[in-house]
Order: structure tokens, then C-alpha cells, then sequence
């Protein structure tokens, strides 16, 4: 057994309604005339046992052709005279006259086509017929598998014309084959068979499922419809020429095949379907959507909300991600005081920001949404989303607060450890908090949505919480909380060492200034960077954490006479200098000093070349301090060339010169 489940393309773009309908119209004619058949068979059964009684009862009289091969004939009795046997043959041909009668009298015979007598009505009629189940069942199955894709592709007006074209080609083909057939032809196959004609030349390549059963084997398989439908054609021709069709209109089935199979190859050559067709199509979908949003709209600005909301309901169940179409609804129910439905609407109006790839909406209606219906949840993958955008954008406080709020909002919604976790991780690398890290951890681990997979990335992360909580313990006092953001988007490095002095600085002298102030310049090595302040590292070996807040101002120059800083990036050095308040008593003005070789920090390995990765940096540090750029930040940055000196005193003493005056004013200072 071998039979079609399914193709590829059977996904259409609107419903098939033709093809529904046809369906349904074969299967309600079959269920209106299957008491009548079933009645009529009964009769012509109970006429038939009649004429064999009879013929039995008198094997010597003249039996009909049909009979003989039942009843032998034999030779009356000798004493049996001729007068009674001949009223014994009058009520033999009686009943089978009546046998004839009833025969004739059937449905198939009336509504189906029979070749040897024509009737225009019959040709129609004949294609919703069916003979029983298995007939209907098997065409219904044709009908539904090729019907469903050529009417999405050609149309609901050309499709059930190529339908009927076919099934009347069917019928004539028979006809001409078989003239004098009294036979009725009944059933929808011709027609069918002309859709998979066409089907066959316009998705040639289409993969058909197949269901196969042989013996204790049984299993699908995929064929294209340029190898399937072919060998099913030249079995209707094998079976025509074998003359063992077994009681099916094979030639029917060639015939209708072919009418489709020329229909199809002429819409190709002559190029209807790219011309006309599906033109057509296309403007009656783009403009049921768009004729539904105007007439919604229409109705909200006449005061008619009732009515805009169930246009608006009645294109968005359709086309749910419409954007225009959700945000009138929300406007309709707001005007019916529906706060509810429409905090409903305004949440999924963020998904549908979301599936559109708009990023920049999504983020303002999530923030709108939260304003007027801070009540209302966003969809728990939303707020993953628009959280793990704040990550992209280095927003990492808004961020938590949108994992916070996800899982508040759905603790036993399925994505809730994956929020868990996510939380966790924002905790534990970038806030560095490994202690309510762990608790969320052991959430994330225990939650009972939980996959395997989660479980064992919680774990994983559950042992590095534990690993940075411990040396905090030991150390006299914890690393200072923080509440805003690191500056860069890569994961932070690990916890830094415990903050330590800066080493003293060891005085420089520098030719007089209006302020008459040393320059106290410290050589350092930086070698990381997170959310609390900079990982210095000495000459001596000694680290140290120089705090965001300390850096007041910022100063970068290129020593030594070079004009092309790219090629002599060595030159380059970096001096943050210190707040006021956190530089000891005296006329000195404290800074820590870096040059552009003294940069080891992880974040910046990624970047192009020295120079860009030093730009980088300043301009991580000029974002997270607010320090204040000396002479200007667009030098600070290179952006038109570093500042150039020929030596360091020069560019000491016109630092100097830039610098505040202490009791005047002060180096700009954060935190």
C-alpha cells in the first residue's frame, strides 16, 4: 500500500476556501445519496433473488444472459403442457422486467455519466458522485493535496475553473473510449487528476511524503512530484492497455491529467500567472489588511471604539504583529476605559516591536508601557530581551532591574531560570556581588522549570560565587558597593585585589608656573579595569585599585619630536590626575601616570592597533569619571592629532599652567 500524507509546500497563504468547499460539497452529496443507494441496492437485490428463484424453480424456461452462467438450462418434463409453459414464461420475463426496472431506476444511472447516453447535466453531476468510502476518501485526499497549493498560487476564480475544464475533459475522454458504454461513470478522479497534472508542471520539484505498508514493513518517504506523478500516469496507461482496470475510468484519469498538465504549461509559456495572477492575489491580501485598518480607524475617529476594536481584533487575529494595528487598539480600548485590555495590548505591542527587529520602538514603548501600566507584566522573553540589550549598551543597572522585574513578574513561567541565571551572572561579574549572586543561583538551580542544562550552568556558576566570596571574607573590609555601570561591554575581569596606597609619588621639578605647583607624577602599569575604579600595578610590584572617584582630570600628550603618532606610539602617555581631596597636604598636584606600553588590560586585546586601543581607554575613562580633559577632550582623544612636546618638562609645565589654581578652583571631581 502506498499512499500520499503530505508535501512540502502545503503551507498556504490563505486559507483555501474553493478547495474547502469542494471538499465539503463531495462528501455532503455522498452522505445525502448513501441512504439512497443503500436502499436502492436492497431492492435490486431482493428483485434479482426473485428472477434466480424463479429460474430455478424453472431451469427449462428462456433465462436472461445474466442468468445463464447461473442456473444451468434444462429440458421441461414431458408431461408439462405447452400452455403453462408458456404462462411460466411470461412471469419470468415479468420479474425481470421489473429486476431491469429497479436496476435502472438507481442514483448512479441518474445523476451519473453514461457514454452511450449523453446527457449535458450528467457531465456535471457525475464529478460529486462517489461509489463508496474508499472512492471518496482516496479522491478527497488528491483533492486536498494538490487543490490547497494551486489555488493559493492561481486564485480562487481560476482555480475551480480549471477544476471543472478538467473534470469535463475527464468525461469526454471516457466517453470517447468507451461509445457504447451503459456503465455510469461517477466520481471526482478526472478532475483531480487535472490538478495533479498541473501540479506536476508548476511545482515540479515538490517533495511528496509517502505512507507505505507491505506486509510487516511500513514507513514514510519523500519522492519529488516530477517522479511520483509520472509513474502514476503511466500506471493509468498500463492498466488501459491491459484492459484490467478493475471497473476504474483510467482513461478518465489520462485524460483530466492532460487537460491539467496543458492548462499548467500554458500559464508558464505565456507567463498569466506572473502577469495576472498572482498580482492579484497580492493586492486583495495587502489590501484586506490595510482596507481593515482604515475602516477601524474610521470608526474610532466617528466615536465608534466598539466597532474599531472588533475590526482591529479581526486583523490583528490574522496578522498579529501589526504594529499600526495594535497601537489603535490600545487607543480604542483606552477611550472604552478598558485599562485592563488595554494594558494587555500595550505589553504585546513590545513583542510586537521585538519581532519586527525594531529595537529603538521596542524600547520606547516598554518604557511607556511601564508608565501608564506599571501593573501589567511585559512577556517574560520580552523583558529577557530588552534586559540583554541594556547588557549590549552597557546600561548594566537597567539591566538588572529588568531581570529583577522578569522574575518577579513570572517565577513559574518556564523561562524563569534562564532570567535567574542571567541575573546572577550580572551580579557576580559585573556588580561583584558574589553573595546575592549565590542565593539566586541556588534558585536558578532549584527552580523546578529547570532543565538539566540550566542546573548545570547554575552549578558552574554557583562554584565561582563561592570562590570570589571567600577571599572577601578574609580581607578587613569588603570591596565598596557600587550602583552604577562599568563602562565596557566585554565580561570584567576577575575580582580585583584588595585596594591598597597608591605609592608615594616622588617629586618632579618643572620650570615656574602662574601656580607655582609641582607636578607629583607616579608610573604605574594598568592592568585591568571594572565598575569601582582602575588595577595599577607598580615599578615595585606592588597593586593597587585607584578609585573612578579620585580621577579629577585627565591629560594625554605624545613626547619627543614625531609627527606620525601611529608609528612611534611609544611616545604617547596618559596622566590621571587626582581629586583635591584625595591628594596629601602640600602645594603638589598628585597623578598617576601611564604610557601607552603600560597598558595590559584585558578588555582592550581585541582592538586594531596600540593607538586605537589607548583611544579606547581614554575614552572609557573620560565617560565613567567625568574627569575633566586637559586642554580639550578632542585632544584627549587624538582626534586631530595628540598633543605634541618635545620633552616631558615642556609638556609638565603647560600642564601645569592649565591646571586650577588650589583656593580658586578645584579638578573637577565624580562621585
Amino acid at each position: 500500500m502506498l499512499i500520499p500524507i503530505g508535501h512540502e509546500h502545503q503551507q498556504v497563504t490563505r486559507l483555501p476556501w474553493v478547495t474547502i468547499t469542494l471538499v465539503a460539497a463531495n462528501v455532503a452529496v455522498f452522505l445525502l445519496t448513501l441512504p439512497l443507494v443503500n436502499q436502492h441496492t436492497e431492492e435490486v437485490r431482493l428483485r434479482a433473488r426473485e428472477v434466480v428463484q424463479f429460474a430455478r424453480e424453472h431451469p427449462y424456461l428462456r433465462l436472461p444472459k445474466q442468468f445463464v452462467r447461473v442456473i444451468p438450462a434444462r429440458r421441461p418434463p414431458p408431461n408439462l403442457a405447452p400452455e403453462v409453459i408458456g404462462e411460466e414464461q411470461v412471469r419470468l420475463d415479468s420479474l425481470m422486467s421489473q429486476f431491469q426496472a429497479s436496476a435502472s431506476a438507481s442514483v448512479y444511472r441518474t445523476y451519473g455519466y453514461i457514454p452511450a447516453e449523453p446527457r449535458l447535466l450528467s457531465m456535471f453531476t457525475s464529478m460529486f458522485m462517489h461509489g463508496g468510502w474508499f472512492h471518496l476518501i482516496g479522491n478527497m485526499l488528491f483533492l486536498w493535496l494538490a487543490g490547497g497549493s494551486l489555488e493559493d498560487r492561481w486564485g480562487r476564480v481560476f482555480f475551480p475553473v480549471l477544476y471543472v475544464v478538467s473534470g469535463i475533459a475527464a468525461t469526454l475522454t471516457h466517453a470517447a473510449m468507451h461509445p457504447q458504454s451503459t456503465m455510469p461513470l461517477v466520481g471526482a478522479s478526472g478532475a483531480i487528476a487535472g490538478l495533479m497534472g498541473a501540479f506536476l508542471v508548476r511545482q515540479a520539484t515538490t517533495r511528496i511524503r509517502f505512507f507505505y505498508w507491505i506486509y510487516f514493513f511500513r514507513g514514510t518517504f519523500h519522492a519529488p512530484a516530477y517522479v511520483a506523478l509520472p509513474l502514476w500516469l503511466l500506471q493509468q496507461f498500463a492498466m488501459a492497455q491491459s484492459g484490467q482496470a478493475g471497473g476504474v475510468a483510467v482513461w478518465a484519469h489520462i485524460g483530466g491529467f492532460g487537460l491539467g498538465a496543458v492548462v499548467a504549461i500554458l500559464i508558464l509559456v505565456t507567463g498569466l500567472e506572473a502577469k495576472v495572477l498572482a498580482p492579484a492575489i497580492q493586492k486583495k491580501t495587502t489590501w484586506t489588511a490595510s482596507d481593515r485598518l482604515a475602516a477601524a480607524l474610521g470608526k474610532l475617529d466617528g466615536g465608534d471604539a466598539e466597532g474599531a476594536i472588533k475590526d482591529l481584533e479581526a486583523l490583528l487575529k490574522a496578522k498579529p504583529d501589526n504594529i499600526d494595528a495594535r497601537t489603535s487598539l490600545i487607543d480604542a480600548y483606552t477611550r472604552t476605559g478598558d485599562q485592563a485590555a488595554a494594558g494587555r495590548e500595550s505589553a504585546r505591542l513590545v513583542g510586537a516591536y521585538l519581532k519586527a527587529r525594531d529595537m529603538t520602538g521596542a524600547v520606547a514603548a516598554a518604557r511607556e508601557h511601564k508608565q501608564t501600566y506599571r501593573d501589567v507584566p511585559l512577556a517574560l522573553r520580552d523583558q529577557l530581551t530588552l534586559a540583554t540589550d541594556c547588557e549590549k549598551r552597557q546600561e548594566y543597572a537597567e539591566a538588572a532591574e529588568g531581570y529583577r522585574e522578569a522574575i518577579a513578574s513570572w517565577p513559574d513561567d518556564p523561562l524563569a531560570p534562564k532570567a535567574l541565571l542571567a541575573y546572577s551572572r550580572l551580579l557576580l561579574q559585573v556588580f561583584k556581588e558574589p553573595g546575592e549572586a549565590l542565593g539566586m543561583l541556588e534558585q536558578a538551580r532549584t527552580h523546578p522549570r529547570a532543565t538539566p542544562e540550566f542546573q548545570q550552568a547554575s552549578a558552574a556558576m554557583i562554584a565561582a560565587a563561592k570562590d570570589a566570596l571567600q577571599p572577601a571574607r578574609e580581607r578587613p573590609e569588603a570591596a565598596p558597593q557600587i550602583s552604577s555601570a562599568p563602562v565596557v561591554a566585554e565580561a570584567p575581569p576577575p575580582p580585583p585585589p584588595p585596594e591598597a596606597p597608591v605609592p608615594e609619588a616622588v617629586p618632579v621639578e618643572v620650570p615656574a608656573s602662574p601656580s607655582h605647583r609641582p607636578l607629583l607624577p607616579v608610573p604605574m602599569r594598568a592592568v585591568g579595569l571594572d565598575a569601582r575604579g582602575l588595577q595599577l600595578h607598580d615599578r615595585r610590584g606592588g597593586t593597587g585599585l585607584l578609585p573612578w572617584k579620585q580621577v579629577a582630570g585627565i591629560s594625554v600628550a605624545s613626547i619627543g619630536n614625531s609627527d606620525d603618532t601611529a608609528q612611534n606610539a611609544d611616545l604617547l602617555i596618559l596622566d590621571l590626575v587626582m581629586a583635591t581631596n584625595s591628594t596629601p597636604t602640600g602645594p603638589g598636584v598628585r597623578c598617576v601616570r601611564l604610557s601607552i606600553k603600560d597598558l595590559a588590560i584585558p578588555q582592550l586585546q581585541g582592538e586594531p592597533s596600540p593607538v586605537r586601543a589607548f583611544q579606547r581607554f581614554v575614552a572609557t575613562i573620560l565617560k565613567v569619571t567625568a574627569a575633566a580633559p586637559h586642554p580639550s577632550r578632542d585632544a584627549c582623544l587624538g582626534l586631530h592629532g595628540f598633543p605634541s612636546f618635545p620633552d616631558l618638562a615642556t609638556y609638565e609645565a603647560d600642564l601645569m599652567a592649565t591646571l586650577p589654581t588650589p583656593g580658586k578652583d578645584r579638578p573637577a571631581q565624580s562621585g
